[in-house]
């Protein structure tokens, strides 16, 4: 299997190049032209400068909310074209790492936890993932992504939600998908999000759970900033249930008929 490592940027952790993935008929998805990240506020000069010119990025689509945007805007970026395709509806609450909203949809979810002994955030985090391909809005906007990379020709094009894991983890897992890469391939790359991102997620745990800490609240809080296969793999199996199988999922609900998927193969496959 392909290692999977990050861009190394100086502000922002997350930021990985999809090039060198191998296909189920031994393609291989081209290098520097599909990144998936995080939020981009905290991109350096030199950040910059490596993504314009090192990986000749043509194309930024963000998957935030307006308000989310609003609050971390991304940089400017020369020559980048800017794609606003929020997943999520703006009234929706998530797990999302950075919005306004965050804190109170931690504390709602703590205060559930200790109302309820059988309270399960890996379950919370289960049906919020099978959510995101269920909910009609954010899977007609998860199908605007993908006839999005399908107009873009040249350079690179990178997708973002806030923290990088779950709008952009389901919308990599589609991607990947169409292009025939194989499911273990795309789960270790969805799981990759706990290994580069550790840093981080200890610093929000410490921030949410504060004089509160304890043991047990740490072990139901931690889930919602981290990923598990369950997580991803909720996404399959809703997939599976509704339409017999990922592929034809694709075609029936993402508009991947054999012309486009060929489309895609040809634009991102050597």
């Amino acid at each position: 299997m392909q290692e999977i490592t990050r861009i190394s940027l100086e502000g922002v952790c997350n930021t990985r190049d999809l090039g060198g993935f191998q296909t189920k008929s031994g393609k291989k998805i081209k290098e520097k032209r599909l990144i998936r990240s995080g939020q981009l506020i905290n991109l350096t000069e030199a950040d910059k400068k490596k993504l314009v010119e090192e990986y000749q990025l043509a194309a930024v689509i963000d998957f935030r909310t307006s308000a989310e945007r609003n609050d971390k805007p991304d940089p400017y970026l020369p020559g980048v074209k800017m794609i606003n395709n929020p997943i999520l509806e703006e009234k929706t609450l998530g797990i999302t790492r950075d919005t306004q909203s965050q804190n109170n949809v931690i504390v709602t979810l703590v205060q559930e936890m200790h109302k309820q002994s059988d309270f399960s955030s890996e379950k919370y985090m289960e049906d919020m993932y099978a959510s995101l391909i269920s909910n009609p809005y954010s899977r007609s906007q998860y199908k605007n992504f993908l006839e999005i990379l399908l107009q873009q020709e040249k350079g690179a094009s990178l997708w973002h939600c806030s923290a990088g894991k779950d709008r952009v983890g389901v919308a990599t897992m589609l991607l990947l998908s169409a292009l025939d890469v194989p499911r273990e391939t795309i789960i270790a790359d969805y799981l990759k999000i706990n290994e580069f991102g550790a840093e981080e997620v200890e610093e929000l745990v410490d921030r949410v759970l504060g004089d509160n800490r304890n043991e047990e609240l740490e072990r139901q809080v931690r889930p919602l900033f981290c990923v598990e296969e369950s997580y991803i793999q909720s996404v399959f199996r809703q997939l599976e249930q509704e339409s017999g199988s990922v592929e034809a999922f694709l075609e029936k609900e993402m508009g991947m008929n054999d012309k486009k998927r060929a489309r895609l193969e040809e634009l991102y496959l050597d």
